[in-house]
């Protein structure tokens, strides 16, 4: 293509009748030989950028995706460990609340169960001070848990119930 151009280009200057400044000896233009090449060689590099700038650009995405790749395989295997660690937290924080509010819940029963406690104390008090106005023991050994059996160990009416 370049010998075609500058033959044609050549051959047009002659016919017009121009004079040419340097030639060689086959009679061609070396400036104009020269500029054309120039041109040329300008015209196939930059044919050949816009040809390969979609590999290039796919390049460099394969070479940044081969290089981040494995750490970014390492941080979701992390992130989903973390993940799962946070949700089995949030599983505990729910069961926490659910006990405290069950707690919350329990204390009315609890001072129900305080108050008949307390009635049932007093009531067991009131009884055994009856109790031991209305008998003396006859027996001033202390009880040590055992029973006492036969006729010594009766036990007398005093005070009121006495005169009935």
């Amino acid at each position: 293509m370049f010998d075609l151009g500058s033959q044609h280009l050549q051959t047009s200057i002659m016919e017009s009748g121009q004079k040419q400044a340097s030639h060689d000896k086959d009679g061609t233009d070396l400036e104009l030989e020269a500029k054309v090449k120039r041109v040329t060689d300008k015209l196939s590099e930059c044919i050949h950028i816009v040809a390969n700038e979609p590999s290039l650009g796919l390049f460099r995405i394969q070479e940044h995706v081969r290089k981040t790749l494995p750490q970014l395989a390492q941080t979701k295997v992390e992130l989903s460990q973390i993940q799962q660690k946070v949700q089995g937290s949030c599983y505990d924080v729910d069961y926490a609340i659910n006990a405290m509010h069950s707690f919350e819940e329990s204390r009315r029963p609890l001072s129900n169960m305080e108050t008949m406690l307390k009635s049932a104390i007093i009531t067991k008090k009131h009884m055994n001070d009856k109790v031991t106005d209305r008998w003396v023991i006859l027996d001033p050994t202390p009880n040590l848990g055992v029973a006492p059996s036969g006729p010594e160990h009766r036990h007398t009416p005093t005070g009121k119930d006495a005169a009935k």
